[in-house]
């Protein structure tokens, strides 16, 4: 190791910083995205990496991970992987690429459509036409507030076909990790099929519960992406040393830095903040999140590893209602395969499947307000990407699977409605 330290240091340049001012777009020329397999090693391989790139980029599980490598540092990683004797594939030769292309179907739409990744704005404004088209059935809320003033908005969807206070609460946040863009794109679509779909069981799951629906929960960071890097995870609050943000799923105050985040504000991927709630995006959001009655269930979505996560993320002991869980995610899963033949990992805790985490959103609303259905989905895709051309594909996905778990939640009597008269 010392003898790779030491070469990277004289073939380095002097590398990018997330505590300096970013001014121009960050392109990720030539940097190579590696897939990484081996039933044991790839974490300690990371670890050891980031040695050499502190604002490392990667994603995966136990026994595998894609990690993005500059230039410069491509020898250095392949000899890491070479002394651990892991497996390696070079998934892309030169990761601009995918961004430039990213860019071209942006440039190549004109208005809202599932064909391209759109900013904050521009879901804002399709939230707020939805509620003008719909206003017998839906109304904008706000959720909180972002660092850089920016409103946490969402749609509540809530038909008049049964009385409103009556119905069981169904909320759904998105994008709280800011690169992972399919997340809030496919919740957009949900909520235009919720409101424009001519299909019986949809129409029925739409009318059964009130929906609060958060498609940018960090629209701060989520707009970062897509101005300067692509890659950024975390919101964009100010440190006291000058870095920058924190990751808002691992700011909740449930078991706070327990595992899987880090003390550094200037980590790149999982800085858990100065203390549980420290930033303003977690903190509004979960206000907010306390002021619903009868809330039933939760759902978050995340990118990319293909797995449905049951709470808690940092513990393979099981909660209570683990088996409805499970048995209930199964159907959601079975009902999304059926669309594209894709199949997810899990249910399962992340501790069981991916890696052990706390401070996370879902694991906060479980604990803290005893919410019975409670999941979080990881979407399709390779290091954050999917192609914006293929968006309805995992739109129409996500639908069934939400349709599935309220069916077999129905089944299992955990949406029984409480009418108030």
């Amino acid at each position: 190791m010392n003898l790779l330290k030491f070469i990277f240091l004289v073939i380095s340049v002097v590398h990018f910083s997330q505590c300096a001012v970013v001014e121009e777009y960050k392109t990720y020329k030539d940097y190579k995205l590696f897939q990484v397999t081996s039933l044991d090693g790839v974490k300690d391989l990371i670890k050891e990496f980031m040695e050499f790139d502190d604002a490392l980029v990667y994603s995966g599980n136990k026994t595998s991970a894609g990690i993005l490598v500059k230039p410069d540092l491509v020898s250095i990683f392949e000899e890491l992987v070479t002394m651990r004797g892991l497996n390696m594939e070079l998934l892309v030769e030169d990761y601009s690429k995918i961004i430039e292309m990213e860019k071209r179907e942006i440039l190549r739409n004109d208005g809202f459509s599932w064909h391209a990744y759109h900013d904050v704005a521009d879901i804002h404004d399709y939230l707020r036409n939805m509620s003008r088209e719909y206003p017998n059935m839906t109304e904008l809320i706000i959720g909180g507030q972002s660092y850089e003033g920016r409103q946490i908005l969402g749609l509540r969807i809530n038909s008049p076909s049964l009385h409103k206070k009556g119905k069981p609460v169904f909320f759904i946040e998105s994008g709280i990790h800011a690169r992972e863009w399919i997340a809030p794109a496919t919740t957009t679509y949900f909520i235009n099929e919720l409101l424009t779909s001519s299909d019986p069981h949809i129409i029925a799951m739409r009318d059964q519960l009130d929906w609060h629906i958060f498609p940018s929960v960090n629209p701060d960071g989520y707009q970062y992406s897509r101005k300067f890097d692509r890659m950024w995870r975390k919101t964009r609050s100010k440190s006291a040393n000058g870095c920058r943000g924190a990751d808002p799923n691992r700011n909740w105050d449930y078991n706070w830095m327990k595992s899987g985040a880090s003390s550094d504000p200037c980590d790149y991927q999982t800085y858990a903040g100065k203390e549980p709630f420290s930033e303003i995006e977690t903190r509004s959001l979960s206000e907010y999140i306390r002021t619903l009655e009868n809330l039933r269930a939760y759902v978050g979505f995340h990118s990319d590893v293909q797995m449905l996560l049951l709470p808690y993320s940092d513990s393979t002991e099981h909660m209570d209602n683990y088996d409805d869980l499970v048995t209930i995610g199964k159907t959601s899963l079975d009902y999304g395969y059926k669309v594209n033949r894709e199949k997810y990992n899990g249910p399962a805790t992340a501790a069981e499947i991916l890696y052990m985490v706390s401070g996370g959103s879902m694991d906060w609303v479980r604990n803290t307000l005893a919410t019975p259905l409670v999941y979080t989905y990881e979407l399709r895709g390779k290091n954050f990407h999917w192609p914006p051309s293929r968006i309805p594909e995992q739109g129409d996905e996500v639908t069934q699977m939400m349709l599935g778990l309220v069916t077999e939640a129905n089944n299992m009597g955990y949406f029984k409605t409480k009418v108030s008269k």
